[in-house]
């Protein structure tokens, strides 16, 4: 046997053995610190021991643009109703349900058929909240909620038998994208996303619950006839030690968003 090349082949093997070793450490060290980077991108809420829905809106995709409308004037509205008188300058307008409308069963059913024939612009309110005495609903635009709005709200009085009796309505018109330059189409932050801004600018700490959270258009710009809306997350938060809700409005289509307290 040649022991000299058996030597010199047992060094190249051990030499190509030690550089596939050192290939795949690097390749694991390299993988660690991907997985590192990605997981720090993402907010543990568990491990912080906030709570956040189980299931958040999906908005892959959508894009949005601010938003400009006026306050509806009733008062040429109202002089073709006889059940529906304004009030602040035209700016309410107030009906009568006669017969009164029971919601004893569908609350939802019978007053979007009535808000359909008998109400301006009806179909383009959706249903926000119920209660013993009142329903509310909210105005919307391209299907979102213009919410918290005192200028874009439908409310209909439940009286005691459970019936709809009247209502008062508010309404933006002349809705439309604001022209300018500067406002394209841009995409929509996850809900996500949205709630770690909460997080990272101190307003979400540990212990706390999100209870809920929706997309739509917040008034960033209200003057006495004109607002400009733009499109927010509505998230909703239950802090340690407190017994209120607060509301909290994140700029939607920004990476780093700016948040409206409530």
């Amino acid at each position: 046997m040649n022991w000299k090349y058996a030597k010199t082949l047992f060094i190249f093997v051990f030499l190509i053995i030690n550089i596939m070793l050192a290939v795949m450490y690097v390749n694991k060290i390299n993988k660690s610190y991907i997985n590192d980077a990605e997981g720090n991108n993402e907010v543990n809420f568990r491990q912080e021991e906030i709570s956040i829905p189980k299931e958040l809106p999906d908005v892959r995709g959508l894009k949005v643009q601010l938003v400009t409308g006026r306050s509806k004037d009733f008062t040429n509205y109202a002089k073709s109703k006889d059940e529906v008188k304004t009030e602040d300058d035209g700016k309410i307008a107030q009906g009568n349900i006669s017969p009164p409308i029971s919601v004893s069963n569908d609350q939802v059913t019978s007053l979007k058929m009535y808000m359909k024939k008998n109400i301006y612009k009806g179909e383009d309110y959706q249903l926000f909240s119920t209660d013993d005495n009142e329903e509310t609903f909210e105005q919307t635009f391209n299907g979102l909620p213009i919410m918290n709005n005192d200028k874009a709200m439908l409310k209909f009085k439940i009286n005691d038998d459970e019936e709809a009796s009247s209502y008062r309505q508010t309404a933006l018109h002349e809705l439309s994208t604001s022209k300018g330059e500067n406002n394209e189409a841009q995409h929509v932050i996850s809900a996500r996303n949205a709630i770690e801004a909460l997080y990272f600018n101190r307003y979400l700490k540990r212990n706390d619950a999100v209870t809920n959270i929706r997309l739509g258009y917040y008034s960033v710009v209200r003057e006495t006839n004109v607002q400009v809306l733009q499109a927010s997350w509505e998230i909703k938060v239950n802090h340690a030690g407190s017994t209120k809700t607060k509301t909290y409005y994140v700029e939607a289509t920004s990476k780093n968003p700016k948040i409206i307290v409530r």
